[in-house]
């Protein structure tokens, strides 16, 4: 072959280029990429069960607040899983600016609702329970907060936690999950809590060591919560009776330190734990008449002036606090329209 010949082969010029088994090239576009197509593409077929709009998980999650009913709820519960599965497979590096939007209202206002303090059905102690499983694998680090974000909703407030959470958890969620899962670390986060009245610097002295996760971890405990309503019943049987005073006014220290620890905004939510029932519980046998020993004594010393100003930042804190140390016949309300409707109406029950 000569050379100009070989040539045009080469440049697919000549039509018998084929013939010495050479592909021509197309030198104006390029070439399509061939690759072997492959079985199995590894997407996931299941289809999103249905559309959502964050306007209507908005609405629905208002009405549960509001108007609390099998209804309300049932579609709550239906929301709750829609935004729980959003959490799941949101960008990570998009979670904070997801938060700060409007998706993040919808979860805080879920969170303060009373849908976290109903029982789980079935499928959804299921759901929770696989969350809670991925949460705790340490190969699951890439998709921890997702996880977080997902599983809040499932728990009561004050009965999730996450070990060293001051250092795992980024600031943008810290404050929510402070307030919501772990009130005992607010005063670590934002410094003193400034529980003395006349803008004091200095904080009292706990009234108890047990605060936190550990003591609400103890009133979780059904042993422990057995125990507490015995010796409700004891003391109503005997009064008098020192070991029971002396046990009684272990607990009620734990439940008044709870009260002052908790922030202001998550007062209802634990009235409705058992920390709430215990409160009640020592309120209406009449145990703030007892002063069992000098801590007693400091207690309420120490608690009556936060409740002169009932419209101060945290009086709701000390009232429920102070409600343990008196007697309730010597407790007057002058200003009753500074109380939340919830506690006004408690105190009217007793």
């Amino acid at each position: 072959m000569g050379l100009r010949r070989w040539l045009k082969a080469r440049l697919g010029l000549s039509a018998d280029a084929g013939g010495l088994g050479l592909e021509p090239i197309n030198l104006v576009e390029e070439a399509p990429l061939q690759l072997e197509l492959p079985e199995q593409a590894g997407i996931d077929l299941t289809l999103v069960q249905r559309p959502w709009s964050v306007a209507r998980l908005t609405a629905i999650v208002r009405d549960a607040q509001r108007n609390p009913s099998a209804g309300s709820l049932q579609a709550a519960r239906q929301a709750r899983h829609c935004l729980s599965s959003f959490w799941l497979v949101a960008p990570v590096d998009q979670l904070e600016d997801l938060y700060a939007g409007a998706i993040g209202t919808v979860q805080r206002r879920l969170l303060e609702g009373p849908l976290p303090q109903q029982p789980l059905a079935a499928d959804e102690r299921q759901w929770r329970d696989q969350l809670a499983s991925r949460l705790s694998d340490g190969s699951q680090a890439s998709q921890q907060l997702n996880l977080l974000l997902a599983l809040m909703p499932y728990f009561p407030p004050l009965s999730l936690t996450v070990p060293d959470a001051l250092e795992a958890l980024p600031r943008w969620l810290l404050k929510d999950y402070v307030v919501y899962c772990e009130p005992a670390l607010k005063a670590v986060l934002e410094g003193p809590a400034g529980l003395l009245p006349g803008g004091e610097s200095e904080e009292a002295s706990p009234l108890s060591e047990r605060r936190g996760e550990e003591a609400m971890a103890w009133f979780r405990d059904e042993e422990a919560l057995s125990r507490m309503q015995a010796l409700l019943n004891l003391y109503a049987m005997d009064p008098r009776d020192a070991d029971t005073l002396e046990e009684l006014a272990a607990l009620r220290r734990v439940a008044a330190q709870l009260w002052l620890d908790v922030d202001p905004s998550q007062l209802q939510t634990l009235y409705g734990t058992p920390v709430g029932l215990l409160t009640r519980g020592l309120i209406t046998a009449g145990f703030g008449q007892e002063l069992v020993d000098a801590d007693d004594q400091r207690a309420r010393q120490h608690l009556a002036p936060l409740v002169a100003d009932l419209r101060a930042p945290r009086a709701m804190n000390a009232l429920l606090a102070a409600l343990l140390y008196y007697p309730l016949q010597k407790i007057e309300i002058e200003d009753g329209n500074a109380l939340p409707a919830w506690l006004l109406e408690e105190l009217r029950s007793f």
